[in-house]
């Protein structure tokens, strides 16, 4: 029971270097760091076996249309839901802003229809090639996609209200489908955080997201702010056949 002090004493040095952190970190520090977090090679590794989470399997079935098509990928890291979507038959376009892990992604994805970009959602709608460092891409330019995943709670590491508004207003005009989108749920506390695991968060509210799909003019298809933390948005001004909003 003695022990349960180091404990304490952990969690309390933790919230200290998290409001440290939060309060003196630029956003040039924030961005190293968080691709220094997420570059790690057993992480990106782990991270791409492990197939789509339940979450993202239960609205890709009730809510993507049956491959072929082709889905928009944000923040893809080492490719998880790719190669997970591209193995059932989906064409994939993924960008990632970290260059090494967009570079394993097109290594890795073989004969899979992967396309491995190198793009921030702040960049959007410009992306990089991965073979040509001076090659930049207008994905406004490409078809416009079936559908769109903003990989696993990636909107949370966006710094500002502004920049996910233009992020999800960018989704919504690339694709005519439905957008996959999932965040770190509010608990209490700082909504913004810093966590040596993860760099810097956000936090959000059911009722913030709502109002951040508002501002971007996606309408909601489908809301979860109580177990999983994700919800499926679209285009308003594109009426999804047979599915009603939420």
């Amino acid at each position: 029971m003695a022990t349960g002090l180091i404990d304490r004493g952990y969690r309390s040095f933790d919230r200290l270097r998290s409001r440290f952190m939060v309060a003196c970190g630029s956003d040039e520090f924030f961005d190293t760091y968080n691709d220094l977090v997420y570059s790690r090679k057993k992480w990106a590794v782990r991270m791409a076996t492990e197939g789509l989470y339940p979450f993202e399997q239960r609205a890709i079935s009730r809510y993507f249309l049956t491959p072929p098509g082709t889905v928009l990928i944000g923040a893809a890291g080492s490719g998880r839901e790719a190669l997970a979507l591209a193995r059932q038959g989906y064409g994939v376009v993924a960008f990632e802003p970290i260059r090494p892990l967009a570079t394993s992604l097109a290594k890795t994805c073989g004969a899979l229809p992967i396309e491995s970009l190198i793009g921030r959602y702040q960049d959007l709608p410009i992306v990089r090639s991965v073979s040509n460092r001076s090659a930049t891409i207008d994905l406004r330019s490409r078809p416009s996609f079936s559908a769109a995943i903003l990989s696993s709670r990636s909107i949370s590491h966006l710094r500002s209200d502004q920049h996910c508004i233009a992020t999800l207003r960018h989704f919504g005009e690339l694709t005519h489908g439905p957008i996959l989108v999932s965040w770190f749920p509010y608990s209490g506390g700082p909504t913004r955080r810093f966590h040596v695991n993860v760099g810097l968060f956000r936090s959000f509210t059911g009722a913030e997201i709502r109002a951040l799909a508002e501002g971007a003019g996606l309408e909601v298809l489908y809301f979860d702010d109580e177990d999983d933390w994700y919800a499926v948005l679209r285009n308003s001004t594109i009426r999804p056949a047979g599915v009603a909003p939420v």
